[in-house]
């Protein structure tokens, strides 16, 4: 380890132990101590982009994906006003194909997540994790207490503006992982894109909102590139277009049967009635999904519905789509304009829960 890194380490490690004073239990240290001690980990690992491409040591392949995410970033600074603050400009191998496991639980008859509150980040549906086997092992302990509780691996994620505030040292700035960059070039413009949207807003608990938006920034920041950098770009925009019907179809197919979950849980039958009626209708959209698989193009969902379906399993398919459609409208009555977007955006990220949601409900119904 570095001088440098050393250093940095124990000026984390001794703001988290002065925080940890103010927190309520021994499970609760123990998780903080799992982020900062995963997330240093990474850090530690970090290799500027700039000499891994210049090397004659660094294989062909990830040469060439390193330049491609080098021209997404320099795109998405310059025409999609994204920010400058030095991140994703080095390179972390986390020497596995996952960064981290996600817990998400919600109750038996409720499609309602249940919610973790964090220091300055404020409270969200999912828990994560560095080590599965601690993922898996948080999971079952909600299980035992009997919530619904799915599992999800992480391939990208971001420290938003905590860590990439321009004051910041460039230690601590968010890097590029080989866990997204191993993977078809349009799915890593999308994932940079996305991560660097979060830079733009965050809203502490509000999942939906910030999930929404940064898809929305992402889908269209990545057509914009497509046609204006790209030399396959009709071939890379087609493959986008796939996944965009694709992930569409799989969303509808989704909601429709939320609704059906959510009129039987609020309906007058028994709880033992609800919960048989639960298990036929998630096997009904198993079986939905199986009988149109072949119409996917490019995307499949097989993994999704080969695990046990449970009301968990449903809340990371809201939280990252329930809002898209309204952030293209407001896009549209920005003129298409991203500074004018943005400056929205963050208007009404001011607003109150109830006051934000509202807004976007009217754009989602015009």
């Amino acid at each position: 380890m570095s001088l440098k890194s050393l250093v940095m380490n124990k000026w984390l490690w001794l703001v988290f132990l002065g925080l940890g004073l103010f927190l309520v239990s021994c499970s609760e240290v123990q998780y903080y101590a799992q982020a900062v001690s995963g997330h240093l980990d990474i850090l530690d690992r970090k290799q500027d982009i700039r000499t891994l491409i210049e090397s004659k040591d660094t294989p062909t392949p990830l040469v060439q994906k390193l330049k491609l995410l080098q021209d997404v970033r320099e795109f998405a600074i310059q025409e999609l006003g994204l920010p400058d603050v030095n991140s994703y400009t080095s390179y972390a191998d986390v020497g596995r194909p996952y960064v981290s496991t996600i817990v998400t639980a919600a109750p038996p008859l409720q499609l309602s997540p249940y919610q973790w509150c964090y220091l300055f980040v404020g409270c969200v549906g999912y828990r994560g994790y560095f080590s599965p086997e601690e993922a898996k092992a948080f999971a079952n302990e909600l299980s035992k207490q009997g919530y619904d509780v799915a599992l999800g691996r992480v391939r990208a994620y971001s420290t938003l503006g905590w860590l990439n505030n321009s004051f910041m040292p460039d230690y601590f700035k968010d890097p590029v992982l080989n866990t997204f960059v191993d993977r078809a070039e349009i799915t890593i413009i999308r994932t940079l894109i996305h991560e660097m949207a979060h830079q733009i807003v965050f809203v502490s608990d509000d999942t939906a909102f910030n999930e929404s938006f940064a898809v929305f920034v992402e889908k269209e920041g990545a057509r914009q590139y497509l046609f204006a950098q790209h030399q396959n770009a009709e071939e890379l925009y087609n493959e986008y277009l796939h996944r965009k019907t694709d992930r569409s179809r799989f969303i509808e197919l989704v909601r429709s049967y939320v609704e059906r979950l959510q009129q039987l849980y609020e309906s007058e039958l028994t709880e033992e009635e609800k919960l048989q009626k639960k298990a036929e209708i998630f096997e009904e959209m198993r079986t939905t999904y199986q009988k149109q698989a072949s119409e996917y193009k490019v995307l499949n969902y097989e993994r999704w519905f080969e695990r046990p379906l449970n009301n968990a399993h449903l809340m990371g398919v809201r939280f990252y789509s329930d809002y898209v459609s309204a952030f293209e409208r407001m896009f549209e009555e920005a003129g298409r304009q991203w500074p004018a977007f943005y400056e929205k955006v963050k208007e009404i990220a001011d607003f109150s829960k109830e006051a934000r949601t509202m807004y976007l409900e009217e754009r989602l119904a015009k």
